[in-house]
């Protein structure tokens, strides 16, 4: 069997070679690191280059004319990974030790696993641990080990990370065979992976943090909660959007669950739009009714219409 791990670099100098450090400490290695960079101005190309030099890890650096974002970066790198098993990575993280060996057993001991995501921890920019952990952005309150997430459920929100996330070359041979429409979509590359591996039932989650995830200045902000009714809003109509090229992806891969999903991936669209609406007028009772009159229940988690009840009656 035959791993891969992939990584989208850009002005990663601060935090990268701790990373590529840490994947070459891994208690099983890789077979290969494949590394885009996407166009960066600093030194990063360098300490790759250094990096590759003195490891027993094949590599492979290609490297942007031009910045083409991360996700066009991330998707291009799955072109040169042969692995059975492929693993994203961010530049700036750090992984423990036993995350390749880990991850690899659980998914050949489960044969239905198509895409496994894992819990985290947290450290700073000195890479000091932050209290307060998080072990899943959306699913901490689920104590089971292993468990398999719906299709339902991903439509609705990201597994985890996508920086914890291996996956099988099903997968990636799907996202190939699709690459010029998936392109197109509004629609992070690790969620569109954990999207197909769900409609094969074979998306997973791993209840344990087997990577230290990075806040820092330039990445905090996918932590952070809208703060105004205006920027609540403006998340809002981006998410709406977001949701239409869920229903493209689905279109395009499976007709047949696009038409299963169709109505339930519509009622989450509407539900975007009267939140906007709710929250523009500011009216505490007119959200609660509009909550029960559209079944809004069904596509929404209370604590998200308990926090937009909050701005409304700060008002700001």
């Amino acid at each position: 069997m035959k791993i891969s791990v992939v990584m989208a670099s850009y002005n990663g100098a601060s935090y990268i070679k701790e990373q590529l450090h840490s994947i070459d400490n891994q208690s099983v290695n890789p077979d290969e690191i494949i590394i885009v960079d996407d166009a960066s101005t600093d030194n990063t190309v360098s300490l790759i280059n250094d990096f590759f030099d003195n490891t027993d890890i094949d590599g492979k650096l290609i490297v942007h004319e031009k910045n083409m974002g991360y996700k066009i970066t991330f998707l291009e790198t799955l072109k040169y990974a042969d692995g059975d098993i492929i693993f994203f990575c961010d530049q700036d993280d750090v992984w423990q030790e036993n995350k390749i060996e880990r991850m690899v057993s659980v998914i050949c001991d489960n044969e239905g696993i198509k895409a496994l995501n894992t819990s985290y921890n947290l450290i700073d920019g000195d890479g000091n641990e932050i209290a307060g952990n998080i072990r899943n952005k959306k699913r901490n309150n689920d104590e089971r080990k292993l468990y398999n997430i719906s299709l339902e459920s991903v439509l609705e929100y990201n597994a985890a990370m996508g920086c914890t996330i291996a996956f099988t070359k099903e997968i990636k041979d799907v996202i190939l065979e699709h690459i010029n429409e998936i392109k197109t979509f509004n629609i992070p590359h690790d969620w569109i992976i954990n999207i197909i591996a769900a409609m094969k039932d074979g998306l997973f989650m791993l209840n344990e943090p087997l990577i230290y995830y990075r806040l820092h200045g330039d990445n905090t902000i996918g932590l952070n909660r809208a703060v105004t009714i205006r920027k609540r809003i403006e998340d809002y109509e981006d998410i709406a959007n977001q949701k239409m090229d869920m229903l493209k992806l689905l279109k395009e891969i499976d007709r047949t669950l696009f038409v299963k999903k169709y109505d339930f991936m519509k009622l989450m669209v509407k539900s975007y739009y009267i939140r906007c609406e709710m929250l523009e007028r500011k009216k505490l009772f007119g959200y609660l009714r509009s909550y029960k009159k559209y079944d809004l229940n069904k596509v929404m988690d209370f604590k998200s219409a308990l926090y937009d009840l909050y701005l409304i009656a700060r008002r700001k």
